[in-house]
């Protein structure tokens, strides 16, 4: 069986007290053919040193240090740095499950696709584990069922970690620099140049959630780019896909759903947030049947639309009042 060379790019900024893990995850993989591409992107807490003892532990890695540039830069970087056939990516962060490499090799070489997909398991403040993949199968997806299930999140996301890209899919695609949410404008376009997509429903990426207080949240108006760079990519699809077009509706609505949740959680606006918070609210009322009507819908999505048209304190309070549930519901729930 071929073993081609697999490329795990790992971009770092100040996330000193997570390396171990990381890089223990890294050591740990069974695949046999690896090569570690570490992005120092100006870390400034001592992560690059921690990053250059771990280039001394082990062979497969090499580590750039560069001025800080983003996520998006760091990214870039380590894909013209990388020399494998095949590319996956890992937050610093994050740590992989030790068969990581080798399932996601193996679900492409299984259904001869371009692309493999695995499920996340997200590891929450509190130790809790949410099994993502848990209620879905192992398929070959074509190029259109695996855009819908992106979008809707439906087993997995557009984030750009857990899943293997052949190299020749980011021929002419980088990720968009100085952007926020910057999976947003990449993933997508991957997907499309694959005629099918592998999928496999066992979590081998741990994702660490890290919400910090989001009473003290700062909004930023870089968060913005998830409208912006959300609706390039429904406005993409749905013209490319159009039986797409009840899912790039409601992803739309999704995109400005995030927004404001974090303009209601912060501890202050600008004048011109404010007057931005409006008009995301006067869109979404304008387009309340993106929800209301959509067939692909779930009932989170409709209770989150028809508490805005009540107001705003009851569209926070209810998705308060959700995060609180969901975190009841998988709070024993076991780990796949």
């Amino acid at each position: 069986m071929e073993t081609p060379l697999i490329s795990i790019i790992v971009p770092v900024y100040n996330v000193h007290e997570y390396l171990g893990d990381c890089f223990n995850s890294l050591m740990a993989q069974t695949y046999p053919k690896l090569e570690f591409v570490i992005i120092d992107d100006g870390s400034t807490d001592g992560s690059g040193v921690v990053c250059d003892e771990f280039a001394k532990k082990d062979g497969r890695a090499k580590v750039i240090h560069q001025n800080n540039a983003g996520l998006s830069a760091a990214r870039n970087r380590g894909i013209a740095e990388s020399t494998g056939a095949y590319i996956a990516f890992l937050d610093s962060d994050d740590f992989l499950a030790p068969d990581y490499a080798q399932y996601l090799y193996s679900l492409c070489a299984k259904y001869q696709s371009k692309m493999s997909i695995c499920a996340i398991k997200e590891i929450t403040e509190k130790k809790k584990e949410i099994d993502y993949g848990a209620i879905y199968d192992e398929k070959i997806m074509s190029t259109e069922e695996a855009l819908g299930r992106m979008l809707r999140e439906e087993g997995f996301n557009v984030s750009a970690y857990a899943k293997l890209y052949r190299r020749d899919l980011f021929e002419g695609v980088t990720f968009p620099e100085g952007a926020v949410h910057e999976d947003l404008g990449t993933t997508y376009k991957l997907i499309q140049k694959c005629p099918r997509v592998a999928y496999g429903s066992e979590a081998k990426y741990n994702y660490r959630k890290r919400s910090g207080s989001i009473s003290a949240a700062e909004f930023s108006d870089k968060k913005f780019d998830i409208i912006n760079l959300t609706d390039a990519m429904c406005d993409e699809l749905s013209n490319s896909f159009p039986y797409l077009i009840n899912t790039t509706n409601l992803r739309k609505a999704h995109g400005r759903f995030s927004v404001l949740r974090q303009m209601l959680n912060a501890k202050e606006l600008t004048p011109t947030q404010k007057g931005q918070e409006a008009e995301i609210i006067k869109w979404l009322k304008e387009n309340k049947t993106f929800v209301t009507k959509n067939p692909v819908a779930s009932t989170r999505d409709k209770i989150a639309m028809y508490s805005l048209l009540v107001g705003k304190w009851m569209f926070k309070l209810s998705w308060n009042i959700y995060l609180v549930l969901r975190g009841q519901f998988h709070a024993d729930k076991p780990s796949k």
